[in-house]
């Protein structure tokens, strides 16, 4: 179910709606597809009420398919919005904005979140300058070139929009000639709204089965710091989740499996033309690494596998070195709202922690 869209805009009136890949008229049908009629007989009752026979409109919408990765082996599932593991996306000033998203849980119902580095799309200069997102703003799923047919590829609100932003953190950011001292991000999270129904599975369209999580486990954000191994008290240098079996599918690259090294962790982030820079602290350090990630797998969500903890959403993935992967922690409460947030205050400097 969904509102009409006539002529290109959404009426307030309810249609049954049949997402196609590409509309035809009655007469341009083949024997083996299925026309739809403008109105269907349906029942409709309120609680303690007889149910009354009436008619619905129906709204035949023409959808791209949604993508896992640009290559063959990763072609995605047809079906909208906000498929976990997919690329997600923002239009601002003819620039597109694209990473992963996941759909969680954060206390309040689910939600499309990915990376704030990706939905910033405002710079509010200073020293740091901060990069962040503009509630409200629609949020897409992004199209790909289709040969021979560029129409295709233009970002249309009808036809492929996820949801809208609610908020994100705002990412600090330096040039990149700057000396220092310099003010650490903690957080690197942006999450919207979605428009209509939501599914948590990440799919393998080669063989029509869900990868990770399962059918019927959702994912849930937490703060890495309610997680601990089973030997913290003995060990307690470790830190929390230290040894905790995790994965994340980024758009780009698909899964990736690893455990958690550390979670005290500093590193150092060039933006695509190197003119600009930030930091971050307190990231989650997960290896080995299977393969390097590419840009467009920014705002992967990091999972555990292991019980007691097994569908916890615990990072966003930030980047990668030769031998590990760097996740931004998540906090541990959902703010709400579209309120201004903070990234944590630290002094400028780095962690007097030793890592171990």
């Amino acid at each position: 179910m969904g509102f009409k869209v006539v002529a290109g805009r959404e009426t307030r009136d309810w249609a049954i709606c049949v997402q196609v890949l590409e509309k035809k008229p009655v007469s341009g049908l083949s024997a083996h597809e299925l026309g739809v009629p403008p109105l269907v007989e349906t029942l409709t009752a309120d609680p303690g009420h007889p149910a009354a026979r009436t008619y619905t409109p129906t709204d035949v919408r023409e959808v791209e398919p949604t993508v896992l990765c640009a290559g063959e082996r990763w072609a995605g599932w047809h079906r909208r919005p906000a498929w976990g593991g997919l690329e997600v996306g923002l239009l601002h000033n003819q620039n597109a904005h694209k990473g992963t998203m996941t759909v969680a849980d954060w206390g309040g119902g689910a939600r499309i979140f990915t990376a704030g580095h990706v939905a910033g799309v405002l710079l509010e200069p200073g020293l740091p300058d901060r990069l962040v997102s503009q509630p409200s703003m629609p949020v897409y799923q992004p199209p790909r070139p289709r040969k021979g047919d560029p129409a295709r590829t233009q970002w249309r609100l009808d036809t492929m929009r996820l949801g809208v932003m609610e908020n994100s953190y705002p990412v600090l950011e330096y040039p990149a000639n700057h000396e220092g001292p310099f003010l650490f991000n903690t957080y690197d999270l942006a999450w919207a709204i979605p428009t209509a129904e939501t599914s948590y599975v990440i799919g393998d369209p080669a063989s029509g089965s869900a990868v990770w999580p399962s059918d019927e486990q959702s994912i849930r954000l937490s703060d890495i710091g309610t997680v601990g191994p089973p030997d913290l008290k003995a060990r307690p240098y470790v830190g929390p989740g230290h040894g905790l079996r995790v994965a994340f599918a980024g758009t780009m690259t698909g899964r990736h499996d690893g455990t958690v090294r550390s979670v005290h962790s500093l590193l150092r982030v060039f933006s695509g033309d190197t003119k600009r820079c930030n930091f971050f602290r307190d990231l989650i350090r997960v290896g080995p690494v299977g393969g390097r990630v590419d840009s467009g797998d920014s705002g992967a969500v990091l999972v555990s596998l292991d019980d007691p903890h097994k569908g916890l959403g615990l990072g966003t993935l930030v980047g990668d070195s030769p031998d590990s992967y760097y996740f931004a922690r998540i906090p541990g409460a959902n703010p709400g709202g579209v309120a201004r947030l903070q990234q944590p205050f630290h002094p400028p400097g780095p962690d007097p922690k030793p890592e171990t």
